[in-house]
């Protein structure tokens, strides 16, 4: 209390003089790390994910990033559901997860698409996308889009990271020809348009994933750019929409994140981009895509 009454008393002494009471300073952004990657963790057969690698040998790779890396949130696709348990274990936890299941869809009766074959033995898990946040979680939840009346459902998620206030949202969008009855739509501009409605209600935003198109401004993406919602992928500093990771300049292109030599995955935020990095890995087809952002 005697304490209190000495404040109380200095800062009475200082208006009189006519000073001003300190002013409270902004707070310095909060850096962030966001790791996007297709894991291609299934083992189904038609999914040609054979030979890259195990399940501990994959949920490796996310820890590696984790610990090397000071990765914060993690977007995966095409992981299973038992592996993200895995995945958990080794993280901690402090750690917390958001998962939803891909489906298939026939002529909209749906029902979720195991991890593996449809023997007794394979295994019969889920397999999906998720989000995986150090520290708090909130307001995770699957968000509507455009999906095929028949053919895979693929969810479109988002959480918050609570300690950075901002919301990590996951894509992972429909392949062209996905739709067996009518291989010649695209869903990928509604999808997109979509998403780009969603996220714009996030005063704070970092959204990836795999994207199933390649940049507009580079060759082989050149003849789907017009899937590209006006607004969405910036042209540079200082122009509407978001950048992206891999971005230089004006030019809407990238590194590949495909073993293919095609660029699938993106990281677009709204917030200062600090620093991206892109790696390939052995356990997927994939690579590993990381940007760090300044959270202000």
């Amino acid at each position: 209390m005697k304490r209190l009454r000495i404040l109380a008393s200095w800062l009475g002494t200082l208006l009189l003089l006519g000073g001003t009471a300190p002013v409270a300073q902004a707070e310095e952004p909060k850096n962030l790390q966001v790791m996007t990657w297709n894991m291609c963790g299934s083992q189904r057969d038609t999914w040609n994910c054979a030979g890259t690698g195990t399940p501990d040998q994959k949920t490796d790779v996310v820890k590696y990033h984790v610990d090397t890396n000071y990765v914060q949130a993690a977007l995966l696709q095409e992981i299973c559901e038992d592996d993200l348990t895995l995945l958990m274990g080794k993280l901690g936890s402090t750690w917390n997860k958001s998962f939803f299941p891909y489906k298939w869809s026939q002529n909209g009766v749906t029902w979720n698409s195991r991890c593996g074959n449809d023997g007794p033995a394979d295994r019969a898990d889920r397999i999906g996308t998720a989000i995986v946040v150090k520290g708090p979680m909130a307001d995770a939840r699957q968000y509507p889009i455009t999906v095929p009346w028949t053919g895979p459902n693929q969810p479109f998620q988002c959480a918050t990271a609570v300690w950075w206030d901002t919301t990590v949202c996951n894509a992972h969008l429909t392949l062209k020809g996905s739709n067996p009855d009518h291989p010649d739509w695209d869903y990928r501009d509604d999808q997109l348009a979509e998403i780009q409605a969603i996220v714009a209600g996030f005063p704070h935003m970092v959204i990836g994933g795999d994207f199933n198109a390649q940049p507009p401004d580079s060759a082989g993406g050149k003849p789907s750019a017009w899937i590209w919602p006006d607004g969405f992928y910036s042209t540079g500093p200082d122009t509407p929409g978001y950048l992206e990771c891999d971005q230089t300049g004006a030019e809407r292109t990238g590194r590949p994140t495909h073993d293919g030599g095609w660029k699938l995955d993106y990281l677009f935020s709204g917030e200062t981009r600090r620093w991206c990095a892109l790696g390939a890995s052995a356990y997927s087809d994939h690579h590993v895509m990381i940007e760090s952002v300044a959270v202000s």
